[in-house]
């Protein structure tokens, strides 16, 4: 329960004591001018200290103080909220962050979510990914996903290209098998060494997600390869969404599938 009598104490306790401060603390305990700082390209000129004995004085100064009177609004008026028209959710525009790209539930309750270093012991807002694709199997998203581009690291998208993916048993990838064929999707099965660090590289993606994120994402049992494309801000399509570019970026990244989304 919030105690809304201290503030009310501690005001008590200062206005008993307010008159023992001297002229100069009370002037520095109120409201004053405020004061714009502008760079001075001419002669330099000495600053006295703020409390001398402690700091010493600025013996090339080059900035100027100047009242400043803040800005009125001259007969407008604010708009509270929103402007009409603003995108929002999975229409915002590129590089804004929303919950609502992928379809989830939300429930307070006590998770032990890690902060600061730490399991919280209050109730915490987790997030559960719901996934409409329960009982698709691997070889499935392999043959629609690689080569194709999608979006990762939700909520804060980022367009990647998916080069593999890949559960405990195989990595499928997209190869030519002869010449003179189109490209096809071809499993591989892991290394005997590669069985253990699948599953600890899924188990990791899982309790991070869980843990540091309080989201629920369910069993990582597939993994995409992916790899982030990188952009060029200057280059913009007719949409205003930057057009991003695979560059020779060889850096591959291991995500979720349930928290990619597909373009």
């Amino acid at each position: 329960m919030l105690n809304t009598s201290r503030p009310l104490i501690l005001l008590i306790l200062f206005l008993a004591r307010e008159h023992r401060l001297t002229k100069e603390e009370r002037e520095r305990n109120s409201y004053g001018t405020s004061t714009i700082f502008r760079y001075n390209s001419g002669e330099t000129t000495v600053y006295p200290s703020s409390l001398p004995g402690f700091f010493p004085p600025l013996y090339r100064c080059s900035c100027i103080m100047e009242p400043f009177d803040l800005p009125t609004l001259d007969g407008l008026h604010l708009v509270p909220g929103l402007c009409d028209g603003v995108a929002l959710g999975v229409e915002a525009l590129a590089g804004f962050p929303s919950l609502k790209t992928l379809p989830h539930t939300a429930t307070l309750g006590y998770h032990g979510v890690n902060v600061h270093g730490s399991e919280s012991r209050n109730k915490s807002m987790i997030v559960n990914i719901q996934n409409p694709h329960e009982n698709i199997k691997t070889e499935d998203i392999a043959k629609a996903m690689v080569g194709e581009r999608i979006f990762m690291g939700w909520p804060f998208l980022q367009e990647g290209q998916v080069v593999a993916v890949s559960d405990c048993l195989f990595k499928y990838e997209k190869m030519v098998v002869s010449p003179g064929t189109p490209a096809r999707v071809i499993s591989n099965p892991h290394a005997p060494q590669g069985l253990g660090h699948w599953k600890n590289k899924a188990e990791r993606i899982e309790t991070y997600y869980s843990k540091k994120c309080g989201v629920l994402t369910g069993n990582v049992d597939i993994l995409l390869h992916i790899r982030p494309l990188k952009g060029n801000p200057f280059i913009m399509s007719s949409s205003s969404a930057e057009i991003l570019i695979n560059i020779g970026n060889r850096i591959e990244t291991s995500r979720n599938w349930r928290i990619c989304q597909r373009l």
